[in-house]
């Protein structure tokens, strides 16, 4: 049985029962960048943000908080916008949520039937850059003194993670914050708050089902002081290597631990082994819980790139048949398929989909394009 996370404040459970917003997808082509503009949503707590250019990094105190950042209660399922919100804030952009959710999942549903719950790591990285100019890095194998060195040196850093210890949905949370002698880490999210505690240990339990990857997005003045702090992750390629070696070092001591198999199927998804990632996944498929492949799509990409287009068709219908009809990015691989079948009246369908469900998706807008 999963254990249940002991926190430091009351929950806010009338909201985050639903909550549910994104999939790590290496094949996403993140939505065009839009310009938004400060706007509601945000309230703004104390200081500002250090915004020197030093790359030295600081020493680690045994507790520290970053203040000053804004806060929002989300709005339905978009842990993903407040998370960003909250982040960019720290560098006085004070975007809103609606309009960081119009530009990343525009298709809203309050009701939660088949709204966008997608919104990945990349997506916020992309969404970063292209409004704001920021330097961004998404990694995984994070670690508690990873983070603690980030918050050292004024970093917040947005992590995905479970909304509950014992339900398999996603959530967007902000660290801001660490007291080693207290135990926690303090976080700010769209349901539980802005300053949050969480144990070390439940941090981490809430942490691994995603791989412990989180989004740091910087001024372009900051980003030696993040590869110093990220030392050798600095290169991509490095972070997935690690984390594969993390997930293989946690089934040497548990071959049942299908968090950490499902971690390495992730992991050899990134570092291009689709063969290897297709054969995990289907030692594990059965036993997995019904919203995995919602938020991670990488099993059905690699089974993409090997040319299972059966496969393919077959778990995405699973998807977006879970009242999850508005994954844009499936309906772009299904109509590659069907395009590679020659039927050009479904492909035309299925692209046509993914814009009336993301209607900046680039990806979309290309294939449709070139269809004769």
């Amino acid at each position: 049985m999963m254990r249940r996370v002991r926190v430091h404040m009351a929950k806010r459970t009338f909201i985050g029962i639903f909550v549910g917003v994104l999939a790590f997808s290496g094949y996403t082509l993140w939505s065009e960048s839009r310009t938004i503009q400060a706007g509601g949503g945000a309230q703004e707590e104390t200081a500002s943000a250090d915004t020197s250019g030093s790359d030295e990094t600081a020493e680690t105190p045994s507790k520290k908080t970053i203040e000053g950042l804004a806060h929002a209660w989300q709005s339905f399922n978009n842990c993903s916008s407040v998370g960003l919100m909250v982040a960019l804030s720290h560098w006085d952009i004070l975007d809103s949520q609606e309009g960081i959710a119009e530009a990343t999942r525009p298709w809203n549903n309050p009701s939660g039937n088949n709204d966008d719950k997608s919104v990945t790591l990349y997506e916020l990285a992309a969404y970063a850059e292209g409004e704001h100019g920021l330097v961004s890095f998404v990694r995984p194998n994070g670690t508690i003194e990873l983070l603690k060195k980030f918050i050292a040196n004024d970093i917040p850093v947005v992590a995905r993670t479970l909304t509950y210890a014992d339900k398999d949905m996603v959530h967007y949370r902000v660290v801001r914050g660490y007291d080693d002698e207290a135990g926690v880490i303090i976080e700010s999210d769209g349901i539980n708050g802005p300053k949050f505690s969480v144990s070390y240990d439940d941090w981490m339990h809430l942490w691994k089902d995603y791989n412990y990857s989180y989004l740091i997005a910087v001024p372009s003045e900051k980003k030696a002081l993040v590869e110093r702090i990220l030392g050798s992750e600095r290169d991509e390629r490095a972070a997935w290597q690690n984390a594969k070696a993390r997930a293989e070092s946690g089934l040497s001591k548990n071959p049942s631990d299908i968090f950490a198999h499902y971690n390495l199927v992730t992991a050899l998804y990134y570092l291009g082994d689709y063969e290897d990632t297709v054969r995990e996944f289907e030692k594990i498929e059965s036993r997995l819980t019904r919203r995995v492949l919602w938020y991670q799509h990488e099993p059905i990409d690699a089974y993409f790139r090997l040319g299972n287009y059966d496969r393919v068709l077959v778990l995405t219908d699973g998807v977006i048949n879970d009242n999850n009809k508005s994954v844009s990015e499936l309906y772009v691989l299904r109509g590659k398929v069907f395009e590679s079948r020659g039927d050009t009246a479904a492909a035309r369908a299925e692209y046509e989909k993914a814009l009336l469900y993301n209607k900046h998706l680039q990806s979309a807008k290309d294939a449709l394009a070139a269809l004769p």
